[in-house]
């Protein structure tokens, strides 16, 4: 079973490891789902592989105290965002009946189901994306559909720009670093400065006005309000290297979203990544 599997799977109860050092092998596991009642589901390249027993109210109880060390701060942490993050960037994901106060999460009750997302790094798939980045100059858009890869091709590229540039990451889900304690979980290079929790648009402006950034690197572009963000500091001549769910080029340009920031220039680079993590680079334009 490969290391970074190994050291997710340490909050899992010793029955779910077994069973998964049986079944798995070296399968490249993704993820590893507990729903109560259901049995437990490993993903594995794309396919999901049903362990050989069922998840309990025991396990995920199980779960939650290894996730947050018995912490009942960080337990409540964790039910009120809905994730923890573990050493080496692993996540501990949660479901259950929300209970809100004033429009705001507040905790979880009733847990229902829990989801173990596997992390891992991968030194050196962005060196061919780098090295065009250095030839080519300008801020980088990189698109596919989900689970192909892209954030992890993202942090490679920080990491290689990082050499040689002051680079700002805004790790609004806290997926990009993983910040543990303040620490990246994730190697993104020297000149790498994160900023975690916080809403983008906020984020940019901040790290604009405190950081001097070169480049700002940030995941999945979602909101009108990302876009307004990323335009302002495009004037300022600050480079962005981000990420968009788009299964082609072509679903890309239909968004109005993506297709605001490439007709406004601000992309001209598109590294699209395939479901099989082929990675293609090329010029942007409005269509």
């Amino acid at each position: 079973m490969r290391k970074e599997v190994k050291q997710a799977m340490r909050i899992c109860p010793d029955a779910v490891r077994r069973a998964a050092e049986r079944q798995l092998a070296d399968g490249l596991c993704e993820e590893l789902r507990f729903r109560i009642g259901r049995a437990v589901q490993a993903s594995v390249g794309g396919r999901s592989v049903s362990l050989e027993m069922q998840t309990t109210r025991a396990m995920l109880d199980e779960l939650l105290e290894r996730a947050t060390q018995q912490s009942a701060y960080a337990a409540q942490e964790m039910l009120r965002c809905g994730f923890v993050t573990l050493p080496g960037g692993h996540r501990l994901g949660v479901c259950g009946t929300a209970v809100l106060r004033e429009g705001e999460i507040r905790t979880l009750r009733g847990i229902s189901s829990m989801n173990l997302r596997i992390a891992r790094e991968l030194p050196g798939i962005g060196e061919a994306c780098a090295g065009w980045l250095w030839t080519h100059p300008a801020s980088a858009l990189l698109f596919g559909p989900p689970a192909s890869g892209k954030t992890t091709l993202l942090r490679d590229i920080i990491r290689m720009i990082a050499q040689r540039q002051r680079v700002c990451v805004v790790d609004e889900r806290q997926e990009l670093a993983a910040c543990l304690d303040g620490v990246p979980q994730f190697d993104l290079g020297e000149n790498t400065d994160v900023l975690s929790a916080v809403p983008k648009e906020l984020g940019i402006t901040l790290l604009l006005r405190s950081m001097n950034p070169q480049w700002i690197a940030l995941d999945e572009i979602t909101a009108a309000e990302d876009v307004q963000a990323i335009v302002r500091a495009s004037y300022c001549g600050v480079r962005f290297l981000a990420t968009a769910h788009a299964a082609s080029r072509q679903e890309l340009f239909s968004r109005p979203v993506y297709r605001s920031l490439m007709e406004q220039g601000v992309f001209r680079n598109l590294i699209s990544v395939s479901p099989n993590h082929s990675v293609r680079i090329e010029r942007g334009n409005a269509g």
